[in-house]
């Protein structure tokens, strides 16, 4: 093996030494590039590579940086590799080792579930105070509740703080029950005012003598996300109207630049409504008599007959009727909310021609068209002209120039990136066919080194050598020999009987002349 090697060493030096030196720079660079461009390929393919067999996945991320300190320890305890990323926050594992350093990491009580709940009491201790059993209990409500809470797919973290107070025997110095919530939402996400209220009331009723106004609800940039107004009965009743009454506005608003989308085209309308809303909570009590309508309640006869009087015999009858007189009683409870007048505005949008440069030409749209749309967006509303409402459609021109100028760039964009598109295509071409041509040079350029022309002697006034001719028979003997020799190395062994058969014939005398 090692004579192959110094053979092919040898045959390598020899043909370097009749390379030229642009030859040899052109080699030498080419074979540089490779090599190379073969180990930048390994290590961009082991720094980026993922797969289910070599690569590197997640272990667990999002991770704080106490728990974080605490797995990797406990993975280098138990030798496992890991890398970690994202500041720290992300600890990454060889993908065929990732559930097994999950189960080794849950034997070890990691990552440490975030609140505490009732299997605080899974473990008795009988020396346990009545002060440390209330702490204790407490915790594991914070922890339920914190659990619960984290459930929700748009919070990521939550701490949640609860203050209970002491059972007193005295009414007036009883305090009620607090709790603080500080709430981390998902990446893009963020909580609705309805999530925010089903929040606070979820709490409320799990805790005995909570109510939802005693609940701040804060997110962990110090953001107040709870109803700043509820210990203010006054502000709070006017925020929960001013929020009802945005909430009329906009389902109004979302009803009628729908249909007109679905009419006119997405931006070619626009319809914005005032609610007045009455928010006054009034109970009447009607009562009403009818006194054409009499009705007999009850009926008395008494008779009386006399008999052997001084003045004679005689009878005497009376009679009492009672009436009832049609009564109507009626109890009114107007709750809050009812609207009272509705102001609708509309702007429409009129149409585009192309002229005839190529210019956009605008065209207002007709008195016909404008009323159908002021009856569509009447009936979707609910127009009632009895109870005061009013409604402006105006046609108007729209300044769209911001919305060209847009289509406009993103129409340059799209074709300068169809450029760049189309020039990395025909660069990587160029390039392949550049790589072709410089790899058939170089193959010519080896092939003339490795089999160098045989010179030709008249440049140098030289004639070739002639061979003289060679006689029959000294032809013969040499055919016969390399005969024999053939003979010799392929039958070595026919060969070595023929000799003993000659060495073994008796001499003859020679013939004589």
């Amino acid at each position: 093996m090692s004579d192959f090697f110094k053979q092919l060493i040898a045959q390598i030096s020899a043909v370097w030494q009749k390379l030229s030196l642009q030859q040899k720079i052109i080699t030498s660079a080419l074979v540089g590039f490779t090599v190379f461009g073969l180990m930048g390929l390994l290590v961009w393919s082991h720094s980026t590579g993922s797969s289910a067999e070599s690569g590197y996945r997640v272990l667990y991320s999002n991770l704080d940086i106490e728990e974080a300190s605490s797995i990797t320890q406990a993975l280098d305890q138990s030798n496992f590799r890991y890398r970690v990323e994202a500041d720290g926050r992300t600890i990454m594992v060889p993908a065929r080792q990732v559930y097994e350093a999950r189960m080794s990491l849950a034997g070890k009580g990691l990552p440490a579930r975030r609140g505490l709940g009732y299997e605080i009491f899974d473990q008795n201790n009988f020396g346990m105070t009545d002060f440390v059993q209330k702490i204790n209990s407490r915790r594991a409500l914070e922890g339920e509740i914190q659990r619960t809470i984290e459930g929700l797919t748009e919070v990521q973290e939550a701490r949640v703080h609860i203050v209970i107070p002491e059972n007193t025997i005295f009414l007036d110095s009883k305090n009620d029950a607090k709790a603080s919530i500080v709430i981390r939402n998902s990446h893009g996400r963020t909580l609705s005012r309805e999530q925010i209220r089903g929040i606070t009331h979820l709490v409320s009723s799990s805790v005995d003598g909570l109510t939802p106004q005693n609940i701040s609800l804060v997110d962990f940039q110090g953001k107040l996300l709870s109803n700043p107004f509820a210990h203010d009965d006054v502000a709070l009743a006017s925020s929960t109207n001013m929020e009802l009454q945005q909430t009329v506005e906009r389902y109004l608003e979302s009803k009628s630049n729908q249909m007109l989308t679905a009419i006119l085209g997405p931006s070619k309308a626009y319809v914005k409504v005032a609610a007045d809303l009455d928010f006054d909570r009034v109970e009447r009590s009607i009562e009403s008599f009818d006194p054409e309508s009499r009705v007999i309640r009850s009926e008395e006869r008494v008779e009386e007959n006399t008999k052997n009087a001084p003045d004679g015999d005689h009878n005497r009858e009376r009679s009492l009727t009672n009436y009832e007189i049609n009564r109507t009683l009626e109890s009114v409870v107007q709750e809050v909310g009812n609207v009272r007048r509705l102001s609708i505005s509309v702007a429409v949008d009129g149409r585009y021609q192309t002229g005839q440069e190529g210019e956009m030409l605008y065209v207002e749209r007709s008195v016909e068209e404008l009323q159908n749309i002021e009856d569509i967006v009447k009936n979707a509303v609910g127009y009632d002209l009895a109870r005061g409402d009013q409604i402006a459609v105006s046609g108007l021109q729209f300044d769209n120039e911001l919305l060209r100028t847009q289509r406009q760039d993103m129409r340059t964009r799209e074709e300068w990136e169809f450029r760049i598109t189309i020039a990395k295509y025909v660069l990587g071409f160029i390039i392949a066919l550049l790589l072709i041509l410089f790899l058939r040079y170089l193959a010519n350029t080896l092939a003339e080194a490795m089999n160098p022309p045989v010179p030709a002697f008249e440049r140098f006034g030289l004639q070739d050598e002639v061979v003289p001719e060679v006689a029959e028979d000294v032809k013969s003997r040499t055919e016969l020999l390399e005969r024999v020799e053939i003979m010799t190395r392929e039958e070595p062994v026919n060969i070595s009987a023929i000799i003993k058969d000659w060495l073994s014939e008796p001499k003859t005398s020679k013939r004589k002349k």
